[in-house]
């Protein structure tokens, strides 16, 4: 009987190993400017396109599948999640479908989703102009505004009061936001959560803390968040009644929520894995790897897990340098040296422009650490990242500030081709 066959969009070389490991004949969907050619080496067949056109991936997958039939189609990246629903609807195959995907990366129809659900009411519109963010102020007090669609932090910005939006409406005009969303503004800490469902059975495998600038750009996460038992029950409870309320039955999840004072409320969630490495902490923490997990399940070999007592702590922290020209990178050898340091990466050099930060992509570098617990963690890393020093100097010619078409790689899908009504 031949193996079963697995369509993965996009990804790294470790997730093909691990889908091999898992028993599957894999088909890899790839953009040939991003392909690391060691992939091949671990798969039946490659097709090199745009993995991020939704349409043209389920159309070519269709051709796949009617030679060598697939079991599934799945991605473990957040550009891939779109593809590979879309090609899992059309074929008819298990797994998450466009109607999933599409309510949990609509901002807009996630919040009204949760409304008509009874799960939470955050009050959510969509804007145009400065009259809009004065009206919304004006109604629900402090509020965020942010893409409709979007992940990474890009072009959000807070609105604390009504004094602040001509200021903040002058930045979304500047940034090309034509189309945006506002929310009433969540005040609390901020944690994520990892689960995983087994055909409807939510399993919430890690809690992380979380540190962000004013920004809302995120520059550390630990685990484990060191949550008391009482609000780990009810933070799990909202999840699991959130994924239910969207449809979500099958593989990870990755929930952001805002601890405010009366009580957890959800700020949003993608059906995928948590990124910024946030993988590697439950696999430290929990010894559970995700990726490992989803491919098991997905083969019928795995079934439901129940996440232990954490093994230590862990801490990724994210490298941050003033704008400008990079001079010099020091004490990287140093650090990457700590028997604590389980991965070091520095993404500038000399020579390179550091722009301002305007979402996650252009933070540094990262930095990821063991300790003896969480709070031990988060030390080594800070200890450590001070270590590391990033000079630059100011540019000759100061860039003008980046419009979205600049950062996103779906511009229209941000900031919509005309304003319209909703």
């Amino acid at each position: 009987m031949s193996a079963q066959r697995i369509a993965v969009i996009g990804g790294t070389v470790a997730a093909l190993r691990k889908a091999r490991a898992a028993g599957f004949e894999v088909v890899w969907i790839h953009h040939p400017a991003e392909l690391d050619l060691a992939g091949l080496d671990l798969v039946d067949e490659a097709h090199l396109t745009d993995y991020r056109e939704p349409a043209a991936v389920a159309e070519l997958l269709g051709a796949v599948h009617r030679i060598r039939p697939l079991a599934r189609v799945v991605s473990m990246i957040e550009d891939g999640l779109e593809s590979a629903a879309a090609a899992t609807s059309a074929l008819g195959l298990p797994g998450t479908g466009l109607p999933v995907v599409h309510l949990l990366q609509d901002k807009l129809a996630f919040r009204t989703r949760l409304r008509e659900q009874g799960v939470e009411g955050v009050a959510a519109r969509i804007g145009h102009g400065e009259q809009d963010i004065r009206d919304f102020v004006a109604e629900f007090g402090p509020a965020v505004l942010k893409p409709r669609y979007g992940s990474g932090s890009l072009g959000v910005r807070l609105v604390p009061d009504l004094a602040a939006v001509p200021d903040v409406w002058r930045w979304a005009a500047e940034f090309g936001l034509h189309t945006f969303q506002l929310e009433q503004y969540l005040s609390g800490p901020e944690i994520s959560v990892e689960s995983f469902s087994f055909a409807g059975r939510h399993v919430v495998l890690a809690h992380t803390a979380k540190e962000k600038l004013a920004s809302f750009v995120e520059v550390g996460h630990v685990q484990p968040a060191g949550l008391a038992a009482e609000t780990a029950g009810a933070v799990d409870a909202l999840v699991h009644r959130m994924l239910d309320a969207v449809g979500l039955r099958d593989g990870p999840a990755h929930t952001e929520v805002i601890l405010t004072a009366g009580g957890p409320r959800l700020v949003e969630s993608h059906n995928r894995r948590g990124g910024d490495r946030i993988a590697d902490l439950v696999e430290q923490v929990h010894r559970i790897d995700i990726d490992a997990l989803a491919f098991g399940w997905y083969a019928g070999t795995a079934g439901p897990v129940t996440p232990g007592e954490p093994c230590g702590g862990a801490a990724v922290r994210f490298l941050v340098a003033e704008p400008g020209v990079v001079e010099a990178v020091e004490g990287v050898a140093e650090v990457r040296a700590d028997p604590d340091v389980l991965d070091l990466q520095v993404s500038v050099a000399p020579g390179d422009t550091v722009p301002e930060l305007a979402w996650s992509y252009d933070r540094a570098g990262l930095l990821l650490v063991r300790g003896t617990d969480a709070a031990d963690a988060g030390e080594r890393a800070r200890r450590l990242l001070d270590r590391i020093t990033i000079r630059t100097r100011p540019a000759a010619r100061q860039p003008a500030p980046r419009p979205i078409e600049a950062v996103a790689a779906r511009p229209d899908r941000l900031i919509g081709t005309a304003p319209q009504a909703i």
